[in-house]
């Protein structure tokens, strides 16, 4: 068996299955390990109200990175940890997708709240990871928005987005995820893995004692950080080349079937 002392759990395509459940088996399984003193960890790009909903029957959790990293929190120690986009840069951002794709639609999340310019029509709310009953971001008008220092922006509808990149790379972090239509921004020094390796340090942990899951762009950094990666059945390709072991789709309890073969 693996010296496997802290497990990295991303939610969406990972721990949850599509219908955004926690299976029995994986349940059963990370309580395993949390009962045998490893340390388990969620990393995830959704903010608080909507990754917590899924986790709240799930106690084996001490430290949550959200947003990607932007927001890290521990419940044990109270510790809350954010990193947002200076004011000034998100400005410029914003102007410059207005120019450049006026089209798309941009969510602007603060903290644990979220705002737009731009009402989000029902059929486009899962873009966002907004289910049906989900409170809807607050409709703001601009100079609300240019008074922001937002944790995390995100943007649907961009197709060249790689000119953000060019653009504002000096000061942001720019991912495209859910098969490339949303982009996610956020400041220069927010990653999961950055927020990770924080969280290590703060409970004695080296990265190599590390198993992390993941399945979509946003955990590449984790995966080439930590010791042992497992890349979903459904992850991307570049996950894939990268992961020490591809495990079963998030759908065939993915997880739960690493961990019964490397941990317990």
């Amino acid at each position: 068996m693996l010296d496997i002392q802290a497990i990295v759990l991303d939610l969406d395509g990972t721990l949850l299955g599509s219908d955004k459940s926690i299976s029995p088996r994986n349940y059963e399984t990370v309580k395993r390990c949390y009962d045998s003193g490893i340390h388990i960890i969620v990393a995830t790009a959704r903010p608080p109200r909507a990754a917590n909903q899924f986790v709240e029957n799930f106690p084996f959790v001490d430290y949550f990175v959200y947003y990607n990293g932007a927001l890290l929190t521990c419940k044990s120690k109270q510790i809350k940890r954010h990193i947002s986009i200076p004011n000034e840069i998100s400005r410029q951002i914003n102007n410059f997708i207005e120019v450049h794709a006026p089209q798309s639609i941009i969510n602007y999340e603060v903290n644990d709240s979220c705002y737009t310019c731009t009402p989000i029509p029902d059929l486009q709310l899962s873009h966002f990871g907004i289910r049906s009953n989900d409170p809807k971001p607050l409709v703001v008008d601009k100079d609300f928005i240019s008074s922001l220092s937002p944790t995390k922006i995100l943007v649907h509808g961009y197709s060249t987005w790689m000119d953000v990149i060019e653009q504002f790379g000096d000061h942001v972090n720019v991912i495209a995820t859910d098969g490339g239509v949303l982009v996610q921004i956020m400041q220069k020094s927010a990653s999961k893995e950055e927020a990770v390796q924080w969280v290590l340090d703060d409970i004695g942990v080296k990265p190599e004692n590390v198993m992390v899951f993941g399945d979509d762009f946003n955990d590449l950094g984790l995966f080439h950080t930590c010791g042992f990666p497992i890349a979903m059945g459904n992850a991307i390709i570049e996950l894939k080349n990268c992961a020490a072991h591809v495990t079963d789709s998030n759908d065939n309890d993915g997880v739960a079937v690493a961990i019964e073969r490397f941990v317990v």
